[in-house]
């Protein structure tokens, strides 16, 4: 399921700042940009189809994306219609979505296909999902059985994880029930709980002497469940019998655990999204995130969004995207060779990004 469920190619017209895009996918994909490209925007694409799935695209219309207009690119006098190809392995997905009077969206068609191979023949099905006028999707809920089903549950994987918020307020630093364990959440809300589900497994002592490496004091982490089976996170210091907890790491600390876990966990989900992970980040804690990053994207599919010259040095140039405003539209294309061969023997790729040699720099 992990590699059927990986996306091969995305296919989005009228998205937000996004006119028009065709990119092909690889296991690990880095994009490179300037602050307003379009990075967030594609990142925020997959929470739209998250809402999609989950049948409460109208709410996260009206109340996250203000509206049609300001969903569609330029808005409705603009772009007619917001359309969305998705392609794995064998399965793909395709909706066209079109604004209403009340500036919302409707479905004007959506259905999921498959694709197989037999000997030297090609056979392909389609299954019609929801009518035309539909507010939401007709998606089915996840399963193997059908074409539709298999779609929704690698739609279902798809979450988007943001842990910048370190404040006194963030949910990482409260307590969370200890029965949340099924998947870490996208701001680590449940953190505790799930490092705790996996406290006996090889993971976690992976986990453990990952952090260690960018923070020497840290010994282990204290599971000490409160009243009514509530959960939060707390460690013992190296050479101290004394427990802390969350509000005693540094900002940066705290959101290399967050990574640390989530790249390192048993069962890695179908695709990981990553906006800016390095914020906040020491230089060496970011080596160590790109190593996770690479070694996270052989058993799943990583897309990531960074402005750090730091972080990007860690890949190669097979693994970039650069994102560009172009006449008013983000473009995306995949890094080439050719661009970067002559440069490579001298310096780092984020070097030569930084060098404004590649695009994915204010103009």
């Amino acid at each position: 399921m992990k590699n059927r469920g990986r996306l091969q190619r995305i296919e989005l017209e009228g998205y937000r700042s996004i006119q028009k895009m065709d990119l092909a996918l690889t296991p690990l994909n880095i994009m490179i940009g300037a602050n307003g490209a379009g990075k967030s925007n594609f990142i925020s694409f997959f929470k739209f189809m998250n809402k999609l799935l989950e049948r409460e695209l109208q709410l996260y219309i009206r109340t996250k994306l203000n509206g049609a207009d300001r969903t569609l690119y330029f808005g409705r006098k603009t772009t007619e219609k917001l359309v969305i190809n998705l392609y794995f392995i064998s399965n793909s997905y395709c909706a066209e979505l079109v604004p209403t009077t009340d500036d919302t969206l409707a479905f004007a068609k959506e259905f999921a296909s498959y694709e197989s191979e037999i000997g030297y023949l090609r056979d392909s099905e389609q299954y019609f999902l929801a009518k035309a006028g539909a507010l939401e999707s007709a998606l089915p809920k996840p399963d193997i059985s059908w074409p539709s089903q298999q779609v929704a549950g690698f739609l279902s994987d798809w979450k988007v994880y943001h842990f910048h918020d370190t404040s006194d307020t963030a949910k990482v630093k409260g307590s969370y029930s200890i029965h949340a364990t099924q998947r870490l959440m996208p701001h680590g809300e449940n953190l505790a709980a799930f490092l705790y589900s996996i406290r006996e497994s090889a993971a976690y002592s992976h986990i453990v002497n990952t952090i260690q490496r960018v923070a020497p004091y840290f010994q282990d982490f204290i599971f000490q469940p409160e009243p009514n089976d509530m959960l939060r996170l707390r460690w013992k210091h190296q050479g101290s019998d004394d427990y802390f907890d969350a509000t005693m790491l540094s900002d940066g600390t705290l959101r290399f655990i967050c990574l640390s876990t989530l790249l390192l966990q048993p069962n890695l989900p179908t695709i990981i999204l990553l906006d800016e992970p390095e914020l906040g980040l020491h230089p060496f804690a970011m080596q160590l995130l790109a190593g996770l990053m690479r070694s996270a994207s052989e058993k799943t599919q990583i897309i990531a969004a960074t402005q750090s010259v730091t972080l990007a040095n860690q890949f190669g140039w097979q693994d970039i995207v650069v994102v560009d405003q172009v006449e008013n539209a983000s473009v995306f294309r995949r890094l080439q060779e050719t661009e970067v061969a002559a440069w490579l023997d001298q310096y780092q790729l984020g070097d030569v990004w930084e060098m404004n040699l590649l695009g994915g720099t204010p103009e």
